[in-house]
């Protein structure tokens, strides 16, 4: 068992797909799995087609069995939900393992959503059992890592509300800026900033973001897009490319990990400060 108070940590944006949200928290994910040798969890309380699993897993589920009418499988959030309150706390480690798919070392897991879902149920039943599920987990992990968006969902407000960290992913297009501050300020007071896609300018430079909405340095990192860290991610190969570039990365991706990794640590900073002494 890890032994330690959860760290919740929610990646969330106000825009779907153009700031590298997912990327993001894959990515810083599996430095902390594999390089710090943490235990984390990795979820989200919505079904896209890019999602968690799409940056980790190349092919097919090898333990899915098609039977008509549908898809059955063993393993998934859903499942956990329903079953993990009720089980005994001899075999909750055992119905976590069951539940998730498995990464470096067996450090990182990841609950994806089962095939026999229903979108609404799945909201209704992530925003009454989370704080449940959040409390059964912490036993185990050393963080947990939620991603998000800027939808109207029963769940969305829980997780935000739940967070010790939201780690608010923008980019730098004026109207996604201006409409996050314009709308969603409430959550300046626990936020880490990540400027996703990243490039060098005058006027949406981090140094003018930060003077202009009056952000603390150690609270905004800018991410510069990175080709190979894309194709990682389509390709379901994140975790090697990671592995592979982490300690030794190549020039092209070099900016790309030195960002990822600042961006961790202050993450984790700021996370810790959440929590108080001890973590």
């Amino acid at each position: 068992m890890e032994g330690v108070i959860l760290l919740k940590i929610v990646f969330w944006s106000n825009v779907r797909g153009q700031c590298g949200t997912t990327l993001h928290l894959t990515s810083i994910a599996i430095i902390q799995a594999m390089f710090d040798k943490k235990k984390v969890v990795l979820m989200e309380n919505h079904d896209h087609l890019l999602n968690i699993e799409s940056c980790l897993v190349k092919k097919g589920r090898s333990d899915m069995v098609m039977e008509s009418p549908g898809i059955y499988n063993r393993y998934g959030l859903e499942n956990l939900l329903a079953s993990i309150d009720s089980a005994a706390p001899k075999v909750r480690e055992k119905l976590i393992k069951k539940c998730s798919m498995r990464f470096a070392y067996d450090r990182l897991y990841y609950l994806p959503h089962s095939y026999l879902k229903n979108r609404d149920i799945l909201d209704y039943q992530f925003d009454k059992k989370l704080n449940g599920l959040l409390k059964n987990l912490e036993s185990y992990f050393y963080a947990v890592y939620i991603d998000t968006f800027a939808a109207e969902s029963m769940s969305t407000k829980n997780i935000l509300d739940s967070a010790d960290v939201v780690v608010v992913n923008l980019n730098q297009n004026s109207n996604v800026i201006n409409h996050f501050f314009s709308n969603f300020s409430s959550l300046r007071s626990k936020a880490v900033f990540l400027l996703g896609n990243y490039y060098p300018c005058r006027y949406n430079s981090i140094y003018e973001i930060r003077r202009r909405y009056q952000i603390p340095e150690n609270r905004i990192y800018a991410i510069p897009f990175c080709m190979e860290a894309a194709e990682a991610e389509s390709e379901g190969c994140l975790a090697s490319f990671i592995g592979r570039n982490y300690l030794e990365p190549s020039i092209s991706n070099r900016d790309f990990i030195s960002s990822i990794y600042n961006a961790y640590k202050g993450i984790m900073d700021y996370s810790a400060a959440s929590k108080g002494p001890g973590v």
